[in-house]
């Protein structure tokens, strides 16, 4: 009975139009699949990581505009512009890298929805569309569903949406856009949204969302985005969840990732772990509230932690600089001066020459060694220095699959890493792969254990 008295406490107050985050804790816990989105593509390892450096690389660009004071802003007209410039390709929610399943209104109707932890709103297109995006769902039919109600302007979610109007009191309009100009406007409302756990359960919650009218970008064959956030429009905000948790597979595994959220009590959450629980403080900034910044002080390569002074890690008052954690970005990106040193540690153990004919999107690369065999030439694995991402608290000693990949048809040993294009750095997915990760709310932390996801 406790989860019905939720949900009908949120419904009654949102349809008042007062405040809804933080009115109530999300009702019991949810374990659902997550599918990458090059999955069933049957591509080789090195295609399927060479794709995802793609979006990264994009990904990137679209974090570096909102970290450094660019924000989520424009208009359809000014995305449209831009996608036909040269080089300014449309392209920020589509670099996104897992999708989730689940189910939008009354009946439920199935969309899949891109999942990410930089950026806030829920949203998916409807079939009121004038400007729709591809995606392999059916459209979400608001006329379909009787739990569908357009969100007065004087509720509080509207007035949390940067760019909102309100030419009738009774519907709220909003306009969203993502570090590079993907923009998504329509209607902000009210609906139900299930989610089919993994075990069978299934819960219904209303949430706030946006109901895409004129969509300009790519969702990257999805029907919408799910934000994972930390401002009052993400899902983790509305439901109030104290902590989520997912654990991710790497790209070519036919096993599945998984998401967890909800209360997550620490009993059982870490009963799969092969080694120790490592815990670090999650940091705010006030200029960037949404991302989920860490405590991140240094890298080892090999048996040498390397001399790179704190402050090149650390988050400025103004907003600049940080280290952020994102599921939804393949590589890990540090700043042009890190990265060198980084490199250059690499080149000094490794003693191999860069390879020739590498492009950006392989990552650094050096010229693997070969010895022949049988007639042939047969590449061997090379011994690769250990790399550790130190954290407060915690050290990262990263498995070489999560940080290497060898490119044996080539000769190429490629080091998976990227210039952040600003005086930020991201933790990317690939080295959190086979982790089960924690992002605790109420504590402020973020933990990690080793696992086979």
């Amino acid at each position: 009975m406790r989860g019905v008295s939720v949900v009908l406490v949120l419904i009654a107050c949102w349809l008042c139009g007062c405040p809804v985050a933080g009115e109530a804790a999300f009702a019991g816990d949810i374990r659902v699949d997550l599918t990458h989105v090059d999955a069933g593509k049957e591509l080789p390892k090195r295609e399927l990581i060479r794709r995802a450096m793609q979006r990264s690389k994009a990904r990137a660009a679209a974090l570096s505009v909102v970290r450094n004071g660019g924000g989520f802003y424009g208009s359809i007209a000014q995305a449209r512009e831009r996608e036909r410039e040269p080089g300014m390709a449309v392209r920020a929610s589509g670099d996104l890298e897992y999708v989730l399943d689940l189910a939008v209104g009354t009946p439920p109707q199935p969309i899949t929805a891109l999942l990410d932890t930089g950026s806030d709103l829920i949203w998916t297109q409807c079939d009121t569309c004038t400007a729709c995006l591809r995606q392999p769902d059916p459209l979400f039919s608001p006329r379909m569903s009787s739990s569908y109600e357009p969100m007065r302007c004087a509720g509080q979610l509207c007035g949390d949406i940067l760019h909102h109007s309100c030419v009738r009191p009774d519907t709220c309009t909003y306009r969203y856009s993502y570090g590079d100009g993907t923009t998504t406007l329509g209607y902000y409302a009210t609906e139900r949204f299930t989610f089919a756990s993994s075990s069978g359960e299934t819960q219904s919650v209303p949430l706030g969302f946006g109901c895409g009218t004129m969509n300009v970008g790519s969702l990257n064959n999805a029907s919408g985005i799910v934000g994972f956030g930390r401002d009052p429009l993400s899902l983790v905000s509305q439901l109030s969840i104290r902590r989520f948790s997912y654990c991710l597979t790497p790209y070519a595994s036919s096993r599945k990732s998984t998401l967890q959220f909800g209360s997550l009590a620490d009993v059982g959450l870490y009963d799969d772990a092969t080694g120790p629980v490592q815990t670090t403080p999650i940091l705010q900034s006030a200029q960037n509230p949404t991302f989920y910044y860490v405590a991140f002080t240094g890298v080892t390569v090999g048996a040498r932690r390397l001399r790179i002074p704190a402050s090149a890690f650390a988050l400025r008052p103004d907003g600049s600089g940080g280290v952020i954690i994102d599921s939804g970005t393949a590589l890990t990106l540090f700043p042009a001066a890190v990265l060198a040193e980084v490199v250059r540690a690499f080149r000094s153990q490794l003693r191999l020459p860069f390879a020739n004919g590498s492009s950006p999107d392989d990552g650094v690369c050096f010229a693997a060694p070969a010895v022949a065999a049988g007639g042939g030439r047969m590449a061997r694995q090379v011994a690769v220095p250990r790399m550790v991402f130190h954290f407060q608290g915690a050290d990262l000693d990263l498995p070489r699959e999560n940080y290497v990949l060898e490119d044996h048809r080539r000769g190429h040993l490629c080091v998976l890493l990227g210039d952040s294009g600003d005086d930020g750095a991201t933790i990317g997915n690939f080295v959190q792969q086979d982790m089960r990760v924690v992002y605790d709310l109420e504590r402020e932390t973020l933990s990690f254990a080793p696992v086979e996801c």
